[in-house]
């Protein structure tokens, strides 16, 4: 076993939250809301009752819920049942919630949160969500919602575009912002074409906008791939990396058009510009460490595999550290629904991490301290490396 227990930890992707909302919703669905299933249908506003009693059923079930719950319980020195964990964290949440997500990160040693502002909408405020999760935060931001806001008041292409770049510049001022990023996956695809003409793209966008922006592979595509162009543009000129939502996601995805191999003609048109590809590409893991191996410049961030794949996060390290270089390969979290899930894929990758490197020891590939240097690596270096952060 390679010894990473005290190993600091940055989560590269994760997303902001008001403690207020933390103790808005029913406690008692709290193991089901850290679940995939139960993260996608909040994160994709398709949370009923029904798929509330459905997904009940199904946690009990779930390696990762369960681990949750063993851990959560020792962390609050409660009995390990659904029941008692729920009341015990309720109890520490309501008394003081930013001691309690404190006491998680000095538990887990985590040092730092890279978040995603484009989720949850409107946009948390890095003050706020520094102040309410007790965290070192940095901004990551997302180029949608920008998108959405300026299409509504443009009256020609050439006007949101240029508004747009202009977005883009005024947000790299901020040094906060370490970042950006785009769920472009969600909206038309990954297959980003050539770019199209001006007097073409004007076209598109006076039908997209005559069709009150539905997002469309018809009309909105053509305007969103430009307009990656020119957020490539801006990350190149204000030395920041792109991260791009890459692989499957809630149910919203375009999952047609969201592989690695669907992205590989952009980044090879872009081989100098630092890119993330978020989740690495999940479940098309093995693409995205080949792309990762062949490009330079591209990087993966291993969050869904780590916590969700719970029983098989083992072997999937073992692919995405044994093709792409290790120096390229990020921990995040993905945390969407609760900050606890933040504390226990710190805890997860540590120890799968510990476990494949001791193997690949084992197996002569490495030596004990390269094996240390690379999951310290993972688990924060290469992070901070990479999007420029103490």
């Amino acid at each position: 076993m390679i010894d990473l227990a005290s190993a600091p930890v940055v989560d590269v992707h994760c997303h902001p939250w008001r403690n207020d909302d933390l103790l808005a919703v029913d406690p008692a669905g709290f193991e089901d809301r850290v679940t995939m299933t139960g993260m996608c249908l909040v994160s994709s506003g398709l949370a009923d009752e029904r798929s509330a009693r459905a997904l009940a059923l199904l946690t009990g079930s779930t390696p990762l819920a369960l681990a949750m719950r063993r851990r959560l319980a020792e962390h609050l020195g409660c009995e390990p049942s659904r029941e008692e964990v729920a009341r015990a964290r309720r109890r520490a949440l309501a008394a003081d919630p930013v001691a309690y997500n404190a006491r998680l990160w000095e538990s887990a040693n985590v040092v730092g949160l890279v978040y995603d502002e484009g989720y949850p909408q409107p946009t948390i405020s890095p003050e706020r969500f520094a102040a309410d999760s007790a965290a070192t935060v940095h901004r990551v931001g997302r180029i949608e919602p920008w998108i959405a806001e300026l299409a509504q008041r443009a009256r020609s292409f050439r006007e949101l575009e240029e508004g747009f770049v202009a977005r883009l510049d005024g947000e790299a001022a901020d040094p906060g912002l370490v970042a950006f990023k785009s769920v472009i996956a969600y909206r038309t695809g990954l297959d980003v074409q050539p770019e199209a003409p001006s007097a073409y793209c004007e076209r598109e966008f006076e039908l997209w906008r005559a069709s009150g922006f539905v997002e469309s592979r018809e009309h909105a595509k053509t305007v969103r791939d430009r307009l990656l162009y020119r957020t490539l543009e801006a990350a190149a000129r204000h030395d920041r990396p792109l991260h791009i939502h890459c692989g499957g996601g809630d149910p919203a995805i375009v999952l047609g058009r969201a592989r690695p191999q669907d992205l590989f003609p952009l980044l090879a048109r872009h081989p100098d510009q630092p890119v993330v590809l978020v989740h690495s590409g999940w479940p098309w893991l093995e693409e995205g460490a080949y792309v990762a191996s062949v490009l330079p410049q591209v990087y993966l961030d291993v969050s869904i595999m780590v916590p969700w794949a719970s029983l098989a996060i083992d072997q999937k390290l073992e692919v995405v550290l044994g093709v792409a270089p290790p120096a390229k390969v990020l921990h995040g979290s993905d945390e969407a629904s609760e900050p606890e899930v933040i504390w226990l894929a710190a805890q997860l990758a540590r120890e799968a991490l510990g476990r494949v490197l001791a193997t690949a020891v084992e197996r002569a590939w490495l030596s004990a301290s390269e094996a240390l240097a690379i999951g310290e690596g993972v688990l924060a270096g290469n992070a901070r490396r990479l999007h420029g952060i103490e």
